[in-house]
C-alpha cells in the first residue's frame, strides 16, 4: 500500500519555503516523507518533488488511484473507502483541480464541516484525509 500527496503552492498567500513546513511535518506523522507540488518554485528541498503542473504529477502516478479532495465532491469522508494505492490531489485558494482534471475513473471526497465553506488550507485537508485513512486501518 502506497500513499502519495499532491498539492499546489499558495504563492499569493505564503512563500513555498514557509508552506513546506506546514506540509512535511504532519505528513511525516503518517509515514509520508515526500510529496509532490506544483508549480516549480526552485526551493530544492529533498522531500518535495516540484512539477510544472498537475498533468506532470498525474503522468508520474499512473499506478495510483487518483482521489481529489474538494468541497464540491459528492462523497463524504465519513463514508469514503480509501483505495489501496492513492494519490490524494488537493487544490489551493481559487483553484480546484477537481473541477479541471477529474475523470470518470477518478475518485473524489469532501471533508464535511459545520459551514462547508472550503476554509482549509491544502495541507490541513490532507491531514484530515490521512487521519481518516489511519482510523479506518488504511496504513
Amino acid at each position: 500500500m502506497t500513499v502519495r500527496i499532491a498539492g499546489h503552492w499558495e504563492r499569493s498567500w505564503r512563500t513555498p519555503i514557509e508552506e513546506y513546513d506546514d506540509w512535511i511535518h504532519p505528513l511525516k506523522e503518517f509515514g509520508i516523507d515526500e510529496f509532490w507540488m506544483s508549480p516549480v518554485t526552485g526551493i530544492e528541498l529533498s522531500r518535495v518533488h516540484e512539477r510544472r503542473n498537475l498533468d506532470e504529477i498525474l503522468a508520474e502516478s499512473q499506478d495510483f488511484t487518483v482521489v481529489y479532495v474538494d468541497e464540491s465532491a459528492t462523497t463524504d469522508l465519513t463514508n469514503f473507502v480509501h483505495p489501496e494505492n492513492a494519490l490524494y490531489v488537493l487544490g489551493k485558494t481559487g483553484y480546484s483541480p477537481y473541477q479541471t482534471h477529474k475523470t470518470e475513473n477518478d475518485l473524489a471526497v469532501k471533508v464535511p464541516t459545520v459551514t462547508n465553506q472550503a476554509g482549509f488550507w491544502g495541507e490541513q485537508a490532507a491531514i484530515l484525509i490521512l487521519y481518516d485513512r489511519f482510523q479506518k486501518g488504511g496504513f
